[in-house]
């Protein structure tokens, strides 16, 4: 897959890699692009079928798993030749540094998860027919339920245009990665993580709030592991919220780099 994906601050010796959620997009995370750049390599990269990013062909469930979604962000790290990475990922793109940051752990510095859960229970059997669900409404109703997902994953109003728009770039991806979504566990990679991770709790991204018992257990026995809680946003906290969140982050990469003694 030929990702799409934005960077700047190229001559910074340390990176931040930004990987959205499903059915958002690399254009996400463009105020963080601009505040970052001075101290650090900035890149946010479009999953596949998301954004810029082409559909897989065929554009069938199978290939959107977990697996081959780490796989393009591993093979983008390679081709830009990315080292000492802080990973940001939020929803599915927290989920995807699970799995990348496990397997090439020697490129990171961090990992960093925002409407992110490190386990999902639906059954397994209910996967074909969230999908199904998804492909109906938008085939049917495209504008209005993206319109009506976009203003539950935001609450701030003037963020819903931007997440719709996404939305309906991505709308052909949308129902095939959720499929993926349903029922997942990385609780033993959360505790045995080598480097450091922070889960950034939303106040208001109740559904995954709802969701977080096991992962803030596994983050407990795990001493490179914490929660930190961002106040007034909810699911896609850096567009609720930008400010704070950048402000946020910032401060957790300041200290990860003091640690490192860069």
């Amino acid at each position: 897959m030929q990702l799409e994906y934005f960077i700047s601050g190229e001559s910074n010796r340390e990176t931040i890699l930004f990987v959205h959620g499903a059915g958002a997009g690399a254009s996400q995370f463009e105020r963080q692009l601009e505040f970052f750049s001075e101290r650090y390599k900035v890149v946010s990269l479009s999953l596949r079928g998301h954004g810029g990013s082409p559909l897989p062909s065929p554009n069938v469930t199978p290939l959107y798993s977990l697996d081959h979604n780490a796989n393009d962000i591993i093979e983008l790290i390679e081709k830009l030749k990315l080292d000492n990475i802080h990973y940001v990922g939020n929803s599915t793109g927290g989920v995807l540094g699970y799995i990348v940051c496990a397997r090439v752990a020697d490129r990171f510095l961090s990992l960093t998860t925002f409407g992110t859960t490190g386990q999902m229970t639906l059954p397994a059997w209910s996967a074909p027919m969230v999908s199904a669900y998804d492909a109906f409404m938008i085939k049917l109703f495209r504008k209005k339920y993206l319109s009506f997902t976009a203003g539950y994953a935001v609450k701030n109003k003037q963020s819903k245009e931007k997440v719709f728009q996404m939305f309906l770039k991505a709308a052909d991806a949308i129902p095939h990665l959720r499929a993926h979504l349903v029922n997942y566990n990385f609780l033993d990679t959360i505790e045995k993580l080598p480097i450091p991770y922070h889960l950034i709790q939303c106040e208001y991204d109740n559904d995954i709030n709802k969701s977080l018992k096991t992962t803030l257990e596994a983050i407990s026995k795990n001493k490179k592991a914490k929660v930190v809680q961002l106040r007034g946003a909810g699911h896609i906290a850096n567009l609720d919220a930008p400010d704070e969140f950048n402000r946020l982050l910032w401060e957790l990469l300041q200290g990860i780099s003091g640690e490192c003694g860069h």
